[in-house]
């Protein structure tokens, strides 16, 4: 990878596209601030920045998180069930921001980063994900007359298990080297973190493993540091940040053997780098439309996988044969509510507010990779 070059021009047009109503970070200093006076800060953060890199010193106030807990899904009274978010220092992401956008550029220049991973990547996203899962192999499958079992895994707190040791030599591999990757250990040690909930705060705490989320470096780093997961199995690989589905096209049981050692071949790659799937959360969606599909109990750290007829990836509802109607009634009825609680809440009588807030809620919901599930329009 090429040496970073930082302009003070570059600087100032990443402070004017700061969101003003974000919030700042432990150093208190508004992303509104910076914005406005982007003309006068700009020079004095690239004497800053071209300092840090070369040096690679790190301060260690860009180092602290302030932790928010937000809510994925299950049950709320349970601290698993809760994504950590880092607030982090703006000026920090803004040298995370050039440093991985060098980055980014790098790895899409030497195709380094695996072909089907579709988070994170300028170009792709949700959507590009899963049409190439759904139209390329899961209906061509489908009409060829074969079985797809796919196995939908989930890690256990994936971020925050990175080991730093092992990233390092991952990022010295694929070619991160230099100023560059001095930059990154000192960005990831010493690192602290406290908790706030309501206001309060913890005490704060060292922070021994992952990459913060929140960061703008952090998603990087992950896809690099998973990013030879694919090389441990024969079965066809889908990455999604940390979503994972594992597929393979079934004709026998010799294939649904294929399968389970593909799953104990991850269970090494989980041993090599000090990572974790959690069975509990894993499931298995056989996608076939024949009378006698082919069945088989898939296991993971010895605990059988739980066979379900539909399941969401990332945001869709996947089916069994592969139809929509589940989908599409789960999101009308969801759309629904939203809308009852617009209705309910939002007591104005102007007509251009009001097809704003539709638009931007339950229009989203509904309409959200329909280019997967209602294709009519694609020729």
């Amino acid at each position: 990878m090429r040496n970073i070059c930082i302009t003070s021009e570059g600087i100032k047009k990443l402070l004017q596209n700061l969101k003003p109503n974000k919030a700042a970070g432990p150093d208190g200093i508004r992303p509104k601030v910076l914005k406005e006076l982007a003309p006068i800060i700009a020079p004095v953060l690239h004497v800053i920045f071209t300092r840090s890199l070369p040096t690679q010193t790190v301060s260690n106030d860009w180092k602290i998180a302030m932790i928010t807990p937000v809510f994925k899904k299950g049950d709320k009274d349970s601290p698993t069930n809760y994504r950590p978010i880092s607030l982090t220092c703006i000026c920090s992401k803004l040298l995370e921001h050039i440093i991985t956008s060098c980055m980014m550029s790098y790895l899409d220049e030497y195709k380094i980063l695996h072909h089907l991973q579709h988070g994170f990547c300028q170009g792709r996203s949700c959507e590009t994900q899963l049409l190439e899962l759904t139209r390329t192999n899961l209906l061509s499958n489908l009409a060829s007359g074969n079985q797809t079992d796919l196995i939908i895994l989930d890690f256990s707190k994936a971020f925050d298990k990175v080991c730093h040791k092992k990233l390092l030599s991952k990022l010295d591999y694929y070619g991160i080297r230099g100023n560059t990757l001095l930059w990154i250990n000192s960005f990831l040690s010493n690192r602290q973190q406290c908790v706030v909930v309501d206001g309060e705060k913890s005490s704060y705490l060292p922070v021994l493993s992952g990459v913060p989320q929140g960061s703008s470096i952090g998603p990087a780093l992950f896809l690099l540091y998973r990013n030879d997961l694919p090389e441990y199995v024969e079965s066809t690989v889908h990455l999604f940040a940390d979503d994972t589905v594992l597929y393979l096209t079934i004709n026998s049981q010799d294939s649904c053997l294929q399968l389970q050692t593909d799953l104990f071949n991850l269970e090494v790659w989980e041993q090599d780098w000090l990572m974790s799937f959690n069975p509990e959360k894993c499931e298995i969606l056989r996608v076939y439309r024949k009378k006698t599909p082919f069945l088989f109990n898939y296991n993971l750290h010895g605990v059988p996988l739980k066979t379900v007829p539909n399941t969401k990836y990332p945001g869709v509802l996947l089916s069994h044969d592969l139809k929509w109607n589940t989908h599409i009634s789960k999101m009308t009825a969801k759309g629904y509510r939203t809308l009852g609680f617009l209705k309910r809440k939002l007591r104005v009588n102007s007509p251009t507010l009001k097809a704003k807030a539709y638009a931007s809620i339950p229009r989203h919901q509904l309409e959200y990779c329909s280019t997967v599930w209602d294709p009519r329009n694609i020729t």
